[in-house]
């Protein structure tokens, strides 16, 4: 082609067969080139032959075998036989065998159509109508370089020319026929599409049409192969003994299409370039598979300046749920890397259809598309391993790549201008993360995002590939290396990468405000349900998200996956609350992510069973994000809310009502009834996005006069979090504040030291623990009656614990706006307290770092704790 967008290569080996449709490939490759299968790793371009989009499967595994095999036995051949021959069977609608066999030789091809098992009643001959094509299988043209002996035009169709067929030499079977095109290389890749033509009788135009039994015409692709239905999305099937080209089979899932076309461009440097652009419609019969449709390119060079989608068209009807987008080339959802790429002006020939599919965007100037530049990709992670820390020992920082490192807070710390609002400015960054101790980073999503419902206005594009707007990079292959290198050093630092993850709302909008880029126009009606929600509860989109998994886990080495709105998982096809949702249970039992940290955050609880009772379905592997203990820390901090004593005891000791195990029962499924340790509900008072620190405060009722006790309730609500039984996460906008950074720094050291007293694996320790109010012998207010009453120290919650061989612990609540004197219980015999932790003090009192530097009370049984403050008394051996 004279784009340079392929130029064939015969190294492909398939062997395939369906039930109207048989395909074989004999491939006749000179010996020299048998070493170029266990020797990929040499190329020039480091291709990897049977690479796709996620993790190996044992469709891909079993291809590369067939290949390699059929290597090592082809023989030496002379110059002028065949160097690939492949096969296509057909049956006509009328029963009869249609033989086509395509031979490539080093200038050329040919293909011949041979036709066996014809009516013996003709007496005008049988007839081949053909013509070329490559985007419209209406669109047939007739070069000079495909070439058949007897070639006229047919006087039937005016689209078509024809050629006589002659009785087929050398064939045993009675009423054979044969015809043989010659095809000039340059011209492949190309689709050839013909119909038989039976003529009768003396009349001139009697006679019939056969076509194929499912589809218009039968069709010969050159140059190109049927290609395999699996992998999903993009993978090298070989590679050439100089790694310069490679073959890639292209797969896609669309069961409601009725007509599928890959389109290919070629990504210039030069905006006034010209953009090398290739559109091959797939044909039905030949490049389909049940829902698969998929097709082979041969001979692709510099794949790392290709890109590549899809068109799909079908019945637009609104009843149908269709919406399909005929103007729009998609995105693969498969493909692991993507790219904003230009098209040319005439690549958007084909108008919107039909209702409200109208008003989808047509394709842009610069488009995102799939890249092939995946399959370039050399990074290695080498010895660097995951830190592979218990969820008992895990504190997490939840940071936004793109506001984390930007703005005035990343300037000061000193990150590059070049650096800012992406993946490596987290680098730059690094120290801030540990100094509150972090052992893990939540990453909010990492992938290809646009405007959407999701965590901070954004909803993923695509579920594969990583943004390419926070790579520094302008390469496509920028952002995936880039985000490995940020994880490889985050590891190599001793700190776990956790991705939250979006299976619910998606950049593609909904039918009121359509925005079709990927799954929306290749088969909405598959997975999308009614209301605009990713339907979860269907099997192809449970297997999209379980290889979407594989694919971040095994390629990039992620360590754990948050899964917001995590209620969609639990639903099926049609929004029914599952106990046992098969799509949860599937990635707790993975083998694969069964190891990682598996978290849920669920924004609606009524959508979970038994209206989130028990919260989401676990099998004792789930943890998840514990609203409850949110809702009640912040309803009695920050809005001093009465009554809730018993629900803020409940959530400082590790939420047993929503973990701990109810089995004995017998009322609830195994999903639900077994038992999670308190490291399995995660704590935080805030989240970024719209519930962040700053807002929580501000929604606290300030008296003039008040407003320095902001500081405070900021310490009191983070105190709170790492002081309690459960998992900590601690917002970004707690590192952007050097004074809440210490803080938090040291509490996490506290939390560590003493792991015993605050952090006990179970809910059932040796520990005791007891519970204080303000005064000495009283208890905190559990049934709301001092409260009620007008106690001024009412809401005043206290506890101490205590473990032989182990310093006790005294944390006390403050949730009024006012100080107050507090009694205190009397240190163990032969002890002192120590203060550890006032939120109310200036740094460095507010929290220290080593016994030695606690404070000795001067009082040891009163202490005057500040309005919205958290305490944290320490004992100490006097005779030490």
């Amino acid at each position: 082609m004279s784009d340079g967008l392929t130029e064939n290569l015969a190294t492909v080996v398939q062997v395939y067969s369906r039930a109207r449709l048989h395909l074989q490939t004999a491939v006749c490759i000179p010996t020299a080139s048998a070493s170029c299968a266990s020797d990929f790793s040499a190329s020039k371009l480091s291709i990897r032959r049977g690479r796709a989009a996620h993790r190996p499967t044992c469709v891909r595994t079993f291809a590369a075998t067939v290949t390699s095999k059929k290597r090592t036995e082809v023989a030496v051949l002379k110059e002028a036989e065949p160097v690939a021959v492949t096969k296509y069977n057909f049956f006509s609608s009328s029963g009869s065998q249609v033989n086509s066999t395509v031979k490539k030789y080093q200038d050329h091809y040919t293909a011949q159509v041979e036709v066996a098992g014809c009516p013996e009643n003709e007496t005008q001959g049988v007839y081949v109508s053909w013509g070329a094509y490559r985007a419209s299988p209406a669109k047939w043209f007739h070069p000079d370089s495909i070439k058949a002996a007897g070639c006229e035009d047919d006087p039937h169709f005016s689209k078509a020319k024809r050629v006589k067929l002659q009785k087929a030499s050398g064939s045993s079977s009675a009423g054979s026929y044969a015809v043989q095109f010659k095809v000039a290389l340059q011209l492949a890749p190309v689709m050839l599409g013909f119909r038989l033509f039976v003529a009768g009788g003396s009349n001139k135009g009697a006679g019939r049409y056969l076509g194929p039994a499912g589809s218009r015409h039968f069709t010969i692709p050159v140059g190109l192969q049927a290609g395999y239905p699996l992998p999903q999305g993009p993978a090298a099937t070989s590679v050439s003994e100089d790694g310069l080209m490679c073959d890639v089979n292209f797969a896609v899932r669309s069961r409601h299409a009725a007509s599928v076309s890959l389109c290919l461009a070629r990504q210039s440097k030069d905006a006034q370039s010209k953009v090398g652009y290739m559109e091959i419609a797939l044909d039905p019969l030949v490049n389909r598979t049940g829902d698969m449709w998929h097709v082979c390119l041969e001979g692709l060079k510099d794949v790392g300046s290709l890109c590549y989608g899809w068109r799909a068209e079908a019945d637009v009807a609104w009843e149908g749920r269709s919406r399909f987008h005929p103007g729009q080339v998609m995105m693969d959802p498969y493909c692991p890397v993507v790219a904003h790429t230009r098209l040319p002006d005439n690549a958007n020939l084909v108008a919107p259809k039909g209702g409200a599919a109208g008003s989808m965007p047509i394709n842009t100037p610069l488009l995102p598309l799939s890249s092939l530049s995946f399959l370039l990709d050399d990074f290695t992670f080498q010895d660097v391993q995951s830190p592979c820390h218990s969820l008992h020992d895990t504190v997490m920082c939840e940071l936004d790549v793109a506001s984390f490192t930007s703005g005035r807070q990343a300037e000061e710390a000193g990150v590059p201008a070049e650096h800012r609002g992406k993946y490596l400015g987290l680098l730059d960054r690094l120290d801030h993360i540990q100094r509150v101790g972090a052992t893990a980073v939540l990453l909010t999503p990492v992938v290809m995002t646009a405007e959407g419902d999701g965590p901070m206005g954004q909803a993923p594009m695509s579920f594969f590939a990583p943004n390419p707007t926070l790579a520094v990079g302008h390469s496509p292959l920028a952002a995936a290396q880039e985000l490995k290198h940020v994880i490889k050093q985050l590891h190599a630092h001793g700190i776990e990468v956790i991705l939250q993850v979006e299976y619910c709302f998606t950049s593609e909008g909904t039918d009121k405000r359509p925005r079709a880029s990927s799954l929306r126009g290749l088969d909405a009606a598959t997975y999308y349900r009614h209301n605009g929600v990713l339907n979860c509860g269907h099997a192809v989109v449970r297997q999209l998200i379980l290889d979407s998994l594989h694919h971040w886990a095994d390629e990039y080495q992620i360590d754990g996956f948050c899964f917001v709105n995590a209620e969609t998982l639990v639903q099926d096809a049609d929004g029914n609350i599952l106990d046992n949702p098969p799509l949860a249970e599937d990635i707790a039992q993975d083998p694969l992510l069964q190891g990682l940290k598996l978290m849920a955050w669920v924004a609606d609880d009524t959508l979970l069973p038994r209206l989130g009772e028990r919260g989401f379905p676990h099998w004792g592997i789930w943890a998840e994000r514990n609203k409850a203990f949110t809702k009640d820390i912040v309803s009695l901090m920050v809005h001093n809310q009465p009554g809730l004593a018993s629900q803020v005891a409940t959530r400082i000791t590790g939420s047993a009502d929503l973990l701990a195990g109810r089995a004995a029962q017998g009322l609830l499924p195994g999903s639900l009834a077994t038992s999670r340790p308190p490291a399995w509900g995660l704590n935080s008072v805030s989240a970024l996005g719209s519930h962040t620190l700053a807002s929580c405060i501000a929604q606290a009722q300030w008296n003039p006069g008040e407003k320095g006790q902001q500081a405070t309730l900021a310490k009191s609500l983070l105190a709170s979090s790492l002081l309690s039984q459960g998992t900590p996460i601690i917002s970004q906008d707690a590192l952007d504040d050097p004074s809440l950074t210490a803080f938090v720094g040291s509490v996490v050291q506290l939390r560590q030291t003493h792991s015993a007293l605050l952090q006990p694996r179970h809910f059932s320790s040796s520990r005791e623990l007891l519970w204080h109010g303000a005064t000495i012998g009283s208890q905190p207010d559990w049934e709301g009656e001092a409260a009620a009453s007008g106690y001024h120290a009412a809401n005043y919650i206290g506890y101490s614990v205590h473990l032989p061989g182990h310093a006790s612990i005294y944390v006390g609540y403050n949730p009024y706006n006012y100080p107050m004197q507090i009694e205190i219980p009397a240190p163990p015999h032969g002890h002192v307290w120590r203060q550890a932790v006032d939120t109310a003090e200036s740094a460095p009192l507010d929290a220290m770092t080593g016994c030695k530097e606690f404070p000795t009370l001067h009082e040891q049984n009163h202490y005057h704790i500040q309005a919205k403050a958290v305490i944290s008394l320490l004992s100490e051996s006097v005779t030490k």
